[in-house]
């Protein structure tokens, strides 16, 4: 018996070990200011409150890396509205990931993962899972490159720069020969407005075969007679947007989605001025 009952605490012992593995493989972030300089798994260990208007306050600077807020915060007290200060910065990475951050305040973006598109497509295979981010001045999540995935994510009150507003922004290489590919879905984007321009729920330039379903995006807005688009696509072709809810500010400059004339435009679920603009939407809205 006593043999049967050390073999079975054994057993229990065993089954716990994964998850205290797990525990000490991540590298806990809880200063501000931190740069991620190789691949692993980090997590943030506190929340981080700075005031400031130029600095990156999570820096990613490898491949491989996946970075876990486990809900703390990320704030940034600064009031300025021209700040370029970023919450999470990446600069040409691949096989990134972010998730669970609350990130707010007088940021310039929440999360900021930029390249240059004139050149090839150095961001690759990111994704943005379950973050909130809110009261940035210029976007909520900017993410250039290709095979990016965005999913649900709550992003609100996006706005006071004197530019225009975008909840999402994606967009890739011009270069011929590269791939486009974005998977934005289940976000729920609310209040992004514009003081003197444009507002944007979703913003994609350069996409090609990409999805933008299951979005709930509501109360965009452009200042006086600027156009407030639930989603555009600029350039690109062959996207689908499906299952979207979109409700416009109702103010007569309300656009629920505007995409190039071979995207596909359906079962979305769209209040607002002008229900759709270009896109196929042969197979109907509501």
């Amino acid at each position: 018996m006593r043999h049967l009952l050390s073999a079975c605490l054994l057993l229990l012992c065993s089954l716990a070990l994964p998850s205290l593995s797990q525990a000490a493989e991540c590298t806990e972030i809880t200063n501000p200011y931190t740069q991620l300089g190789a691949s692993g798994h980090y997590c943030l260990g506190a929340n981080l409150a700075v005031t400031t208007t130029s600095m990156n306050v999570i820096s990613i600077t490898a491949n491989d890396v996946d970075f876990d807020c486990r809900g703390y915060s990320i704030v940034n007290n600064s009031t300025d509205p021209t700040s370029d200060a970023v919450g999470v910065h990446i600069y040409n990475h691949r096989n990134v990931h972010v998730r669970n951050c609350h990130i707010q305040g007088g940021f310039m973006a929440g999360i900021y993962a930029y390249q240059d598109n004139g050149q090839a497509n150095l961001n690759r295979n990111l994704s943005f899972a379950g973050n909130t981010i809110s009261g940035t001045t210029w976007f909520g999540i900017l993410a250039y490159g290709t095979d990016i995935e965005i999913r649900d994510n709550l992003i609100y009150d996006v706005g006071g720069r004197a530019s225009f507003a975008m909840g999402i922004r994606v967009g890739s290489s011009i270069l011929a020969g590269q791939r486009r590919s974005f998977m934005v879905r289940d976000n729920v984007i609310r209040s992004v407005a514009s003081p003197v321009n444009y507002g944007y729920g979703i913003y994609a330039n350069n996409a090609n075969a990409s999805t933008f379903t299951g979005n709930t995006i509501t109360d965009t807005r452009g200042d006086a007679t600027w156009f407030g688009y639930g989603i555009k696509i600029a350039q690109g072709g062959n996207n689908m947007l499906l299952r979207n809810q979109i409700i416009g500010y109702g103010d007569g400059y309300a656009v629920g989605i505007f995409a190039p004339a071979t995207d596909a435009c359906y079962e979305n679920h769209i209040r607002a001025d002008y229900k759709t603009l270009s896109c196929d939407a042969s197979l109907g809205n509501y």
